[in-house]
C-alpha cells in the first residue's frame, strides 16, 4: 500500500496561505490521488499495490487539545464538509481505499467515518499511537476502548477494514497493540474482519515532547533526526514485534524510508505475518540495533524499487 501526499491539504493550514482555500482543497486533493495512480502505473504495479487516500487531521497533528477546540469553534457540520470534500476528491482521483490517519481523538475519527462511510470505499482508521488526551498525556493502554468504538461503527454500517496506530514512538505503538489483545477486543476485531495496522514514527521526538508539541518552540533545536536505535535494521525489529502483537498491516511513518520497508519485506515469510517469524526476523529481534545509518531522503530508484511496500507516501 502507498498513501497519497495530501496530508497538509486541510483547512487549518490552507486558510493561512490561500485566500481561496476552500476552492483549492478538492482539486489539490484529487491531484495528489492522480499522482499516486500515475506512480503506480509507471511502476507497472497496478495488480499488486493499493492506493490509500489520506484523510488527515483536520486541524493539527499530535494536538488533541487544538483539535477539540477547532471542532467546537468550526462546528461539526463544517468538519463533516471538509472530510466529505476530500473523500470525494480522493475517490475521483482513483484511490482504492481511504485512510484516516494520525487521528487525534475518537471525535475526529468519528467525523471522518461519518462523512465518508457511504462513498463505496473501504476505510482504515489509524489513531495517533500514543492516544494522548487534551492535556497531552499519553494513554496507549486505552487502545481497547478505541477498538470497541471501531467495532460499534462497523456494526452500524461503516466499511472499516482496519484499525491502526501510527506516528508515535514504537514503544507506544506496541503498548497499544498489546492493549487491544489483552482487553479481549482483538478477537472481536478479527471476527468482524477488521485488521490491525501499525506504522511508527522513527524520529527522535524528545525536543517535541519537551516543547509541548509547539513547533515554534523547538524549531531552533535544529533538524529532526532519526533515533539512533531505529537506524539500519533497528526499526525492522520493531515491525516484527508489531506483527507478533497482532498487526497485519505494518510499515513506517515519519523518519522511515523505502530502505527500511524493503528490509522489512525481505524478512517476511509467506505465512501470516503474526503467525511466525523468519530466521532473518529472529536475528533482528535478538540484535539491539544495526549501526548502519540510513538516509531519510530516498532516491527515485529507491522509491521505484519499493513501491510494493505497505505504508509509504508518494511525493
Amino acid at each position: 500500500m502507498i498513501t497519497t501526499n495530501n496530508y497538509a491539504v486541510q483547512p487549518n493550514y490552507y486558510r493561512r496561505v490561500f485566500d481561496n482555500w476552500q476552492a483549492r482543497i478538492a482539486p489539490d486533493t484529487e491531484t495528489a490521488a492522480r499522482l499516486a495512480v500515475e506512480a503506480r502505473r509507471r511502476c507497472h504495479a497496478e495488480g499488486s499495490v493499493r492506493i490509500l487516500g489520506s484523510l488527515p487531521p483536520i486541524c493539527e497533528s499530535h494536538r488533541p487539545d487544538l483539535t477539540a477546540l477547532f471542532i467546537e469553534e468550526e462546528g461539526e457540520a463544517a468538519c463533516l464538509w471538509y472530510y466529505r470534500t476530500i473523500g470525494e476528491a480522493l475517490r475521483r482521483g482513483g484511490v482504492d481505499a481511504l485512510l484516516a490517519e494520525t487521528m487525534n481523538s475518537w471525535d475526529e475519527a468519528r467525523l471522518a467515518i461519518e462523512a465518508t462511510k457511504d462513498l463505496g470505499l473501504p476505510l482504515l482508521i489509524s489513531m495517533e499511537g500514543a492516544l494522548r488526551d487534551v492535556a497531552m498525556k499519553p494513554h496507549p493502554q486505552l487502545a481497547g476502548d478505541v477498538a470497541e468504538k471501531v467495532l460499534r461503527a462497523k456494526s452500524q454500517g461503516a466499511p472499516i477494514e482496519a484499525l491502526g496506530f501510527n506516528c508515535a514512538p514504537p514503544e507506544a505503538i506496541l503498548t497499544a497493540l498489546e492493549a487491544v489483545e489483552s482487553s479481549g477486543v482483538g478477537e472481536h476485531l478479527r471476527q468482524a474482519g477488521i485488521k490491525l495496522a501499525a506504522y511508527a514514527n522513527c524520529n527522535d521526538r524528545k525536543a517535541v515532547h519537551d516543547a509541548g508539541f509547539d513547533v515554534l518552540k523547538f524549531v531552533a533545536a535544529g533538524p529532526i533526526r532519526v533515533r539512533e536505535d531505529l537506524k539500519g535494521t533497528g526499526y525492522v525489529g520493531w515491525c516484527h514485534r508489531f506483527m507478533a502483537a497482532g498487526a497485519t498491516y505494518c510499515g513506517g511513518c515519519c523518519g522511515c524510508t523505502p530502505v527500511e520497508i524493503r528490509q522489512l519485506a525481505e524478512t517476511l515469510t509467506e505465512e501470516e505475518p503474526h503467525a511466525s517469524l523468519s530466521e532473518n526476523a529472529a536475528k533482528l529481534l535478538s540484535t539491539s540495533r544495526n549501526d548502519a545509518s540510513v538516509s531519510t531522503t530516498a532516491s527515485e530508484s529507491e522509491l521505484r524499487g519499493s513501491i510494493q511496500t505497505l505504508f509509504g507516501r508518494v511525493i
